[in-house]
């Protein structure tokens, strides 16, 4: 497919399941792609997606790098004033665990071999920045890439994770949802979040299907400060569709030539 910034214009966004406006002011993605690392979309062109699928808030976390961050400055105050908030972020990936830093604004810590020791450095590197630490896909990262050293959610609460991600869109339909996780943050709830992520890499090409979560939260204005002090009291709802959203844009085909 080629993606152009007007894929969206004229399509009617996606309201979720069950919504209660009066109740939420805020629909959060806090896992998505971009040209920066392996995403099809630019910084613009992700944020039109997200408008479509119904959020108002999201994060950009590609793999390991922040080169995005110029693009994301470029365009925040555009999406602020239609009250969309944009945060930056980076997914920091390892052959054990996947964890999302969310409003990272640098990083250099370098990539290794992850030993307990070094996950724990970059966790509070990212507590030390002020940022908002998840972990991504816990079943993906065991059943279908085969992380026999991922750390478990016990020993993830103890280094002191902010949120495990319940809901991943990019995995097999039957991983979809972390109903293990879900328990555990139930048990948990004064200590560890819930969270939701899209993981999109490309808007048309989910695993899953589509969209199944969207994370709610009520803030007293729509701003990145508000909504990271929200998500630092872990005040989060998730939302779940059974049934996938499916994105709504018109998107031309590539013509292949011999």
């Amino acid at each position: 497919m080629i993606y152009s910034d007007n894929d969206w214009k004229d399509v009617i966004p996606h309201i979720p399941p069950g919504y209660d406006k009066n109740k939420y002011n805020v629909l959060f993605d806090q896992h998505s792609h971009t040209i920066f690392s392996d995403g099809a979309l630019t910084i613009k062109q992700n944020v039109e997606w997200h408008i479509a699928m119904g959020y108002n808030a999201l994060a950009i976390t590609d793999h390991n790098n922040m080169r995005h961050l110029e693009k994301i400055d470029k365009v925040r105050e555009e999406y602020a004033k239609k009250d969309i908030i944009i945060l930056s972020g980076i997914e920091w990936t390892t052959r054990r665990i996947h964890l999302n830093f969310l409003g990272v604004s640098n990083w250099d810590v370098k990539i290794s071999k992850a030993k307990d020791d070094n996950i724990i450095e970059a966790i509070n590197k990212a507590h030390d920045q002020g940022c908002i630490v998840v972990c991504n896909h816990i079943p993906w990262s065991l059943y279908e890439h085969n992380m026999k050293t991922h750390p478990s959610r016990e020993t993830l609460l103890d280094w002191g994770i902010d949120y495990i991600e319940i809901i991943n869109d990019d995995s097999k339909p039957e991983n979809v949802y972390d109903h293990e996780s879900y328990d555990f943050c139930i048990k948990h709830n004064s200590q560890i979040g819930m969270i939701t992520g899209t993981d999109m890499h490309t808007p048309d090409g989910l695993s899953s299907g589509g969209v199944h979560g969207w994370t709610c939260m009520n803030i007293n204005e729509l701003t990145e400060e508000a909504l990271m002090e929200e998500l630092r009291k872990k005040r989060t709802n998730i939302m779940y569709s059974k049934i996938p959203y499916l994105d709504p844009g018109i998107h031309k085909k590539k013509i292949l030539r011999d």
